[in-house]
């Protein structure tokens, strides 16, 4: 007598089929390398058909950039802003925190997508910011500008750091250095000095752009008073 189909033969199984969403299809895929992550590795992981995954996620590069907003938002969970000091200490630690959640997140960084990536945790620590800029009497406008022109800084920041991470020197330096090789040796010789600096870049080069922004927002907030 012929027995059941049970779906030995085939790898199949009976039952209802596993029950994804948005959440678990991220947790899946950052168990996997970004840089070779594939929808239907995904979907393996899972154990279900990869058709299923296009109801929640479109494509390859969506879905890195909600595995991209999850890892910050992991890095960024236990940022806390100082409220009991002064705004630009709150200004200093949001800034370099969400640099170097960016750093961290290594190959992901290409998926960053601002202001939103990190989702509510992210967000969290903007209106925090927001609050204390605004407590310290800037208007609501100046904070959210404030806050926008950090966001430019910041993730400029982080991008000389992966690609100096990457390529184990800033590829504009590269190019620096091509062209000034082919000048005369007394040519452009600021430029010249900055190469023998190997540009500006890293911590040294967001401490000065954080404290030129700090003087700028001083001088405006004492003219507003």
């Amino acid at each position: 007598m012929a027995q059941p189909d049970t779906g030995a033969a085939t790898g199949r199984r009976r039952g209802r089929p596993p029950r994804i969403d948005r959440a678990r299809i991220v947790a899946a895929a950052r168990e996997l390398d970004p840089e070779t992550l594939t929808m239907q590795a995904v979907a393996e992981r899972l154990g279900v058909d990869r058709k299923a995954l296009n109801y929640h996620v479109n494509d390859r590069e969506r879905l890195l950039e909600l595995v991209a907003s999850d890892a910050l938002a992991t890095r960024l969970g236990s940022l806390q802003l100082p409220h009991d000091g002064d705004w630009q200490d709150a200004v200093r630690v949001y800034t370099r925190a969400m640099r170097d959640a960016m750093i961290g997140i290594g190959a992901l960084f290409d998926y960053v997508r601002m202001p939103l990536s990190g989702g509510e945790a992210a967000l969290a620590s903007v209106e925090g910011l927001l609050q204390v800029l605004v407590r310290a009497g800037f208007t609501a406008d100046e904070a959210g500008r404030t806050v926008a022109l950090l966001a430019e800084l910041l993730v400029s920041s982080a991008r000389d750091a992966v690609l100096i991470e990457r390529h184990g020197v800033h590829p504009q330096l590269v190019e620096v250095r091509r062209v000034l090789d082919a000048a005369p040796a007394d040519a452009m010789p600021g430029l010249r000095g900055l190469r023998d600096l190997g540009l500006q870049a890293g911590d040294a080069q967001l401490e000065f752009d954080l404290e030129v922004v700090l003087a700028g927002l001083e001088q405006r907030l004492a003219r507003d008073r």
